[in-house]
C-alpha cells in the first residue's frame, strides 16, 4: 500500500536533476535544492514522478508542467503542481510541492557563472546514477571472540560516500539498503567496497 518515490527534472527533452529515493511513502519529503542553467523560458519544466522498484522497470506515478514564464523574477514562488497521466487525464494522482526562484544572469554575471560553469562541468555534470542495493553478507570472517563479527559495509565512489548500518553478531547479515551515487564525466567508474567489524572502544577490524 506505499510507493518508492523519485522525481525527474527534464528540460528540453534532457535529465537536468533526478532527486533521492523516499522509501515507503506516499507523502515524501525530499527537502533537496537543484540549480538548473535555463537557456529559453519558453521551455517548461517537465516533472516526472516515478516508484523505484528494485531489479524491475520502475513504475510512472505521474507527472506536470511548469511554466517558467509564469514565474515573477528575484521572487520565491511556492508551486503546487497536480501530478496527471496523459494516459489517464481525469485520474488524480496526487501532488508535488516546489518551491522555486527564478533569478537573471546579466551580462557580466553570465560570462563569470559560463567560466565558472566551464570550470564546475567537469565536477558538476553527472551523466548517470548508479542506484545501489546492498542486499545481504554470506559467511563472513569472525573477527570478535565469540566467534562472530558485527559487519558494516562503507562504499566510495570518486568523492561520495556510503555506510551501511551496523547488523550486530552474525557472519550472514541481512542489510536490504539502497542508495544511489552520481556518475560524472570526468571520473573512471569504480566503485570502492571495504567491509568492516564494529568494535566498541577500540578501532573496527578490516573483514575484507
Amino acid at each position: 500500500g506505499t510507493s518508492d518515490p523519485y522525481v525527474k527534472f527534464k528540460l528540453g527533452g534532457k535529465e537536468v536533476f533526478r532527486s533521492k529515493t523516499v522509501h515507503k511513502n506516499l507523502n515524501p519529503v525530499w527537502e533537496e535544492k537543484a540549480s538548473i542553467l535555463i537557456d529559453n523560458l519558453r521551455e517548461p519544466l517537465y516533472i516526472k514522478v516515478f516508484d523505484y522498484d528494485f531489479g524491475l522497470q520502475d513504475d510512472f506515478i505521474g507527472s506536470a508542467f511548469l511554466d517558467l514564464t509564469s514565474l515573477e523574477l528575484n521572487r520565491q514562488t511556492d508551486v503546487t503542481l497536480s501530478l496527471k497521466d496523459p494516459h489517464y487525464p481525469d485520474h488524480d494522482l496526487g501532488s508535488i510541492f516546489l518551491s522555486v526562484l527564478l533569478a537573471p544572469g546579466d551580462q557580466q554575471e553570465a560570462t563569470q557563472s559560463l567560466r565558472l560553469s566551464d570550470l564546475h562541468r567537469k565536477s558538476q555534470l553527472w551523466r548517470g546514477i548508479v542506484s545501489v542495493t546492498l542486499i545481504e553478507g554470506r559467511e563472513l570472517k569472525a573477527m570478535d571472540a565469540n566467534g562472530l563479527s558485527d559487519p558494516y559495509v562503507k562504499f566510495r565512489l570518486g568523492h561520495q560516500k556510503y555506510k551501511s548500518k551496523i547488523v550486530p553478531k552474525t557472519l550472514n547479515p541481512q542489510w536490504r539498503e539502497q542508495f544511489d551515487f552520481h556518475l560524472y564525466e570526468e571520473r573512471g567508474g569504480i566503485i570502492d567496497i571495504t567491509v568492516w567489524d564494529k568494535d566498541v572502544g577500540k578501532r573496527d577490524d578490516f573483514i575484507g
